[in-house]
């Protein structure tokens, strides 16, 4: 059985030996360490808790209900749902990568060892995209390694196997990044944000999905953003 540990609420489990201990967690320990990082003081910190406990219950389903046909109306007019290109087409925002360097050639090296398993991942992911339109083959300079990860992992708590997370396609874009000009705005802080939103009855987040394809490359920008994956190049 392979090594790990799993945490419970107060109950601690560790695997491979099987040993599970009973721990008491101080809250104002956790409370001041967690405090420090956001730069809140203890009655702001203890107030989101009590906040964020509440939204979770049954008004957020009664919410999502309510709702539900402002919702469709969405999907049915491409700000929401599965197709990139119309939501691209309707909000005509594009992004133009500031380069530092346009001289510099980005020249990753393949993946050196690819199992039949590994290119039929990689197949996969990539026909999904050029099913939904957002990449196609490239002829570009550039080649920038894509890469096949597991979103998170966890340990089953009976059989000790490690159960893989989400699979995903990514890339290592660093040298790109390393090349690019840096947006020099500044996120305001944890407290300017809860002093504009404090008095709000409803507080609502917006999950992009997949965090990617959401805003449509300029054309000029498109041939940095190559990536190479066993059966060739795309962008």
């Amino acid at each position: 059985m392979q090594e790990g540990l799993r945490i419970e609420g107060q109950m601690v489990t560790f695997y491979k030996n099987v040993t599970t201990i009973a721990i008491k967690v101080d809250a104002e320990i956790v409370a001041s360490a967690t405090i420090e990082e956001l730069e809140l003081s203890e009655l702001e910190y203890f107030e989101i808790q009590r906040i964020t406990a509440y939204s979770c219950g049954e008004e957020s389903q009664k919410f999502k209900e309510r709702f539900r046909p402002l919702l469709e109306r969405l999907r049915e007019q491409g700000y929401i749902g599965e197709n990139p290109l119309q939501h691209w087409k309707k909000n005509q925002i594009k992004c133009k990568l500031d380069i530092i360097n346009p001289d510099i050639t980005i020249q990753d090296k393949p993946l050196k060892h690819v199992t039949p398993a590994m290119k039929e991942q990689f197949d996969k992911h990539v026909q999904a995209l050029l099913k939904i339109g957002v990449i196609r083959p490239s002829k570009s300079r550039h080649r920038t390694m894509a890469m096949m990860v597991n979103s998170g992992t966890s340990i089953d708590p009976k059989t000790g196997a490690e159960i893989k997370g989400k699979e995903r396609m990514v890339f290592n874009y660093r040298t790109l990044n390393d090349n690019t000009h840096k947006d020099q705005y500044s996120l305001p802080g944890i407290n300017t944000i809860l002093k504009k939103v404090g008095n709000s009855r409803i507080y609502s987040k917006f999950d992009l999905k997949s965090g990617l394809h959401q805003v449509a490359m300029d054309p000029e920008s498109v041939e940095w953003t190559a990536f190479v994956v066993p059966n060739g190049l795309y962008e």
